[in-house]
């Protein structure tokens, strides 16, 4: 049985404890760190896949001066691209992993298997990521508006650019950024920095960013 003051030195352990955790000041940054440094991991695309799929791992041009539109969000796709939508769509198609906007489980679990094979940990939290990046990037696509038909003189898609849908894009960008907040505690650096960083983006909601890392990170 406890005595008074251990239960009260243990209700203020947890209050402290509860403080330093709920501490994050959202509106500061924490230091830059390399998302990789803080969860090191090998490249999600094998070298033989790059080669494969390198004609399309390109990012569309960044809007002219000429651009009617001149939208917050087209700024924002600018200064901050998502991953390539024809790479991914050319990486998930040669590996069976995600095609027509489905997640093959068989092919996704025998792929990760292999790249992250010095791992069992990081094969389970892969495989939950995409897993619970595919339903949200379907939840994601099945809300959009419809989008309208390209103006007289605008491209669609830019020149230069093969069309490819997004969800390929979207699903790769979701399941790194998943990956990153959930890293296996076998493999994470769990150095100041690194456990700043992590604390910032699980408990607060940037605003925009940071950007999706490129095709060569993954």
């Amino acid at each position: 049985m406890l005595s008074k003051s251990q239960l009260l030195l243990l209700v203020v352990g947890f209050c402290l404890n509860a403080a330093a955790l709920a501490d994050v000041d959202c509106s500061k940054r924490p230091t830059f760190v390399d998302p990789k440094t803080c969860c090191p991991m090998p490249d999600f695309v094998t070298a033989e896949l790059k080669e494969k799929c390198a004609q399309f791992n390109m990012t569309p041009p960044p809007p002219t001066d000429g651009d009617a539109s001149g939208s917050f969000e087209s700024k924002r796709r600018h200064h901050h691209p998502h991953p390539p939508p024809c790479f991914f769509s050319c990486i998930f198609n040669e590996t069976g992993i995600y095609t027509n906007r489905s997640l093959n489980q068989d092919k996704l679990e025998s792929y990760v298997q292999v790249v992250y094979k010095d791992s069992t940990d990081l094969q389970t939290t892969a495989i939950e990521a995409f897993t619970t990046c595919a339903i949200k990037v379907a939840e994601f696509e099945a809300n959009l508006p419809m989008r309208p038909s390209p103006r007289p003189g605008r491209p669609s898609p830019p020149p230069g650019m093969p069309f490819c849908p997004h969800d390929a894009g979207h699903l790769m960008g979701c399941v790194f950024r998943n990956l990153m907040k959930n890293c296996p505690a076998s493999i994470r650096n769990d150095s100041q920095q690194c456990t700043d960083m992590k604390e910032f983006f699980t408990k607060c909601k940037p605003p925009r960013g940071p950007p999706p890392p490129s095709a060569e990170e993954m």
